[in-house]
């Protein structure tokens, strides 16, 4: 009943409001022209759909349902209410930080700088309400980096998504189906309050997936983007991933997996870049799912593969708390191998069809 609602509200209010934000992009002209040179061009405001969507879902949380049950929210004292309100707080933020560099076209640099404010302004919210951001590292005699890990984290794992956002459908399912896996694998491990939150996420992402699955009428711009990213990197910090007296250095690797092909795709741009000589923060048609179409897959098939080898890392991911330690190592190690599997047949098979 509890993730029911959440995923029923907030695909029903992206649904809803995608096409609106579409005629308004229009009409503010918020729209993409590069991909569609000699048009109007696409509308870029999914991403405020998204948002609301999402944000739908957390106010009729708060308002349905006073407390969750289970364990404590997030491994935290915080109440489920002050969960929902600092979360919202986050995505707004960043949400917001997206849409500036929609409609003004920051530089890089000015992108890197508000992110990394943000990131600190959230951070020290949660950890000033009680939000102990332990990462994995708590007893251990590296725990004092805690908070510069975070914050790369965060930084990296928005940055990644954005990234990813290069082609008509990758990011909103990419980013669906890593939140359903945050949700089972927080639901396994007694953490509603962060399942809730997943489920949110994936149902915003899957009512704008409506509108922008290839060939695409609507893009989510930075907006959407960048508030996808920050939420997965906060809901990856706050889960729970490990059952109780094992070893927490093991729960790591399940976000590591869920989120590995925006991750993946990150590392094999700016090797490319690099290898080329280009800027890195410039924008290309060298990311994964450009590669796989330049390799003769078409749009859908393309986004068809991306999103099986995302099934594919999160169940491994889920199946890694069920393992013995040592098992778990194995799994994830194996893992990689898939992963490095994926990116030489990609690398090899565009090089042989050019």
């Amino acid at each position: 009943m509890i993730l029911t609602t959440s995923l029923v509200i907030s695909l029903v209010v992206s649904l809803m409001l995608t096409p609106l934000m579409s005629r308004l992009a229009g009409k503010w002209g918020l729209t993409d022209r590069k991909d569609r040179p000699g048009t109007q061009g696409t509308p870029l405001m999914g991403g405020v759909a998204i948002f609301t969507g999402f944000a739908a879902a957390m106010v009729a949380g708060m308002l349905i349902f006073p407390v969750l049950p289970g364990e404590n929210i997030a491994d935290t004292q915080l109440s489920w209410r002050s969960v929902c309100v600092l979360v919202l707080v986050s995505g707004f933020l960043m949400a917001l930080t997206g849409f500036l560099d929609d409609k003004y076209e920051l530089s890089p640099k000015i992108k890197l700088l508000l992110h990394s404010i943000v990131a600190i302004i959230v951070g020290t919210m949660f950890v000033t309400n009680g939000a102990q951001v332990r990462l994995f590292l708590e007893g251990s005699h590296v725990a004092w980096l805690t908070a510069p890990i975070t914050l790369i984290w965060l930084l990296g794992i928005t940055n990644s998504i954005n990234l990813l956002d290069h082609a008509d459908g990758v990011t909103a399912g990419v980013s669906a189906i890593s939140a359903i896996f945050f949700a089972a694998l927080n639901i396994m491990h007694g953490n509603p309050a962060i399942a809730f939150i997943s489920v949110a996420l994936a149902g915003a992402s899957l009512g704008f997936l409506f509108f922008n699955f290839p060939p695409a009428s609507t893009f989510m711009g930075d907006c959407g983007s960048n508030f996808l990213g920050f939420m997965l990197g906060i809901v990856a910090v706050l889960g729970v991933y490990t059952p109780r007296g094992s070893i927490p250095y093991i729960s790591v690797l399940s976000p590591l997996l869920i989120l590995a092909i925006p991750m993946v795709d990150t590392v094999m741009v700016l090797i490319y870049r690099k290898k080329l000589g280009a800027p890195l923060f410039t924008g290309d048609k060298n990311h994964l799912a450009h590669r796989l179409m330049r390799m003769g897959y078409s749009r859908r098939t393309t986004v068809a593969i991306l999103y099986i080898f995302s099934v594919i890392l999160g169940t491994m991911a889920l199946l890694l708390p069920t393992l013995r330690p040592h098992q778990a190592i194995l799994a994830f190690v194996n893992a990689i191998g898939v992963i490095s599997v994926f990116t030489i047949f990609i690398s090899r098979g565009e090089k042989g069809g050019s």
